[in-house]
């Protein structure tokens, strides 16, 4: 992961504004769920909770993209990989060949 910033021109909506104001409002729903999930440096200013929220929304995209890797792959597997996999938890721990 890089620490290269770069600053970005960004269009919000105003519901998008309103969550962002709603995220910085101290006893809000919105800004009790950004301080649990960023840390409460999230909300000390309007950058920093825009920037929090596009954290936040990174990492449910490449949540979603692992996701769909490992569906992928454990559809790629066939008979044989199951019953190794089966095997080896049937085996006793420390055993290795």
């Amino acid at each position: 992961m890089t620490t290269d910033t770069s600053r970005k021109t960004v269009s919000l909506t105003g519901e998008e504004l309103a969550t962002v104001e709603a995220a910085r409002t101290q006893g809000s729903a919105a800004h009790d769920a950004l301080v649990e999930l960023s840390g409460p440096a999230a909300t000390r200013s309007e950058t920093a909770t825009i920037q929090a929220l596009v954290q936040l929304g990174v990492n449910v995209v490449k949540e979603k993209a692992m996701d769909r890797g490992y569906a992928a792959l454990a559809a790629m597997q066939d008979d044989e990989d199951r019953a190794y996999r089966a095997a080896m938890r049937r085996r006793p721990r420390g055993t290795e060949d």
